[in-house]
């Protein structure tokens, strides 16, 4: 069965045909009069919005946020605004501080075809385009259109993940089993990666630490690990013992490499130094049910639960468990994407067609 992919790779539930299990849904906490989507437009008043805010008996408070967003994916921020990818042929920009609505961008111009991962280099937006193989780059002071990338020298085929590490954005296709490499400044090609020896078989979650990029293989269950200075292969981490099993999400914390397997209803977590295992996590206790998306914030790290309409949140320091939010408190509907911003955590609620803004402080 296919996945739908959620840390800064998220594809339709249509399209990659999956479904969270709609009895775990809160049937009185999720949107039901939210804004249609416009070309542009502000959103300054919080009564205009679909929003809801919640308190759970424990736990951080969250609002729900609704802008006729269509099987929303990931979010990404610049601190300032939110970006949020929708399934067809827009992406969504909110304010940060308050969820209010800043502007819908739609139309062919931008080349938006089923967009499924964002990535922001400090002035320019990026979105893959997995439904029609393309990347469009947007000014973010104001979503204009700076170019649309696309023709075969690329190799963009099911265009899924993005990561910046500064200089070059990477790109991971799905359907080709490659990894595109691009210079920020201009969108120009570098190179494209692929070949048996990558290890790339349904490369669907990236990240990288710095010093290397790192790549989730959902149908090979491995992770790869290349040098960003040239793209060199460093390894290709596989095995049982390492737990993976449609490892979907990256992310890392800066010592520690921290993998979701989907289909195993685990997290693995490794050393960023040489890749070796450090533990797996798995357990009724910890809820994982689908683990898509990861996200680490300060000393925690967020597990958004797509099929069982919950996120979990781990100490990073041993993976110890500190709670499970679950959607009868925080209307969770199919979590599959997750972004930090200050105090808060964002989730994009794929089958609720909303966000959910968390409020991290006590």
């Amino acid at each position: 069965m296919s996945l739908l992919s959620a840390v800064a790779l998220s594809a339709s539930l249509a399209t990659v045909g999956l479904a969270p299990n709609p009895a775990l849904a809160s049937s009185n906490t999720t949107n039901t009069s939210a804004v249609p989507a416009s070309s542009s437009g502000t959103g300054t008043s919080e009564n205009a919005q679909a929003t809801q805010l919640l308190k759970a008996s424990s736990g951080p408070t969250s609002k729900v946020i609704g802008w006729g967003f269509n099987v929303p994916g990931p979010p990404a921020s610049d601190g300032t605004h939110l970006w949020v990818a929708n399934q067809g042929t827009s992406v969504t920009e909110l304010n940060a501080s308050n969820g209010s609505l800043t502007q819908v961008l739609s139309g062919p111009s931008y080349g938006f075809n089923n967009p499924s991962a964002l990535a922001i280099d400090g002035t320019h937006l990026w979105v893959a385009n997995s439904g029609g193989n393309s990347i469009t780059e947007l000014k973010l002071s104001n979503g204009k259109l700076v170019q649309v990338l696309a023709g075969s020298s690329y190799a963009f085929n099911n265009p899924i993940a993005l990561t910046s590490d500064g200089t070059h954005l990477w790109v991971a296709n799905r359907g080709g089993n490659s990894v595109t490499e691009l210079n920020l400044s201009d969108g120009s090609l570098v190179r494209v990666l692929s070949g048996s020896s990558y290890g790339f078989n349904g490369p669907i979650g990236l990240t990288s630490d710095g010093t290397h990029l790192w790549v989730a293989n959902l149908r090979g269950n491995s992770v790869t690990e290349l040098k960003l200075s040239n793209g060199k292969l460093v390894q290709v981490l596989s095995g049982s013992s390492y737990g993976f099993n449609g490892p979907t999400g990256l992310t890392s914390d800066g010592t520690h490499l921290w993998v979701a397997n989907f289909q195993g209803n685990s997290v693995t977590e490794l050393n960023l130094s040489d890749g070796s295992l450090v533990q797996v996590l798995s357990g009724s206790s910890y809820g994982f049910n689908g683990p898509g998306a990861l996200a680490s914030v300060g000393t925690h790290l967020w597990v958004a639960n797509l099929r069982g309409n919950s996120v979990t949140e781990l100490k990073l320091s041993n993976g110890k468990l500190v709670q499970v939010l679950l959607s009868s408190s925080h209307a969770f509907s199919g979590p599959s994407a997750l972004a930090s911003v200050g105090t808060h955590l964002w989730a994009a609620n794929a089958t609720g067609q909303s966000v959910i803004r968390l409020n991290l402080t006590p």
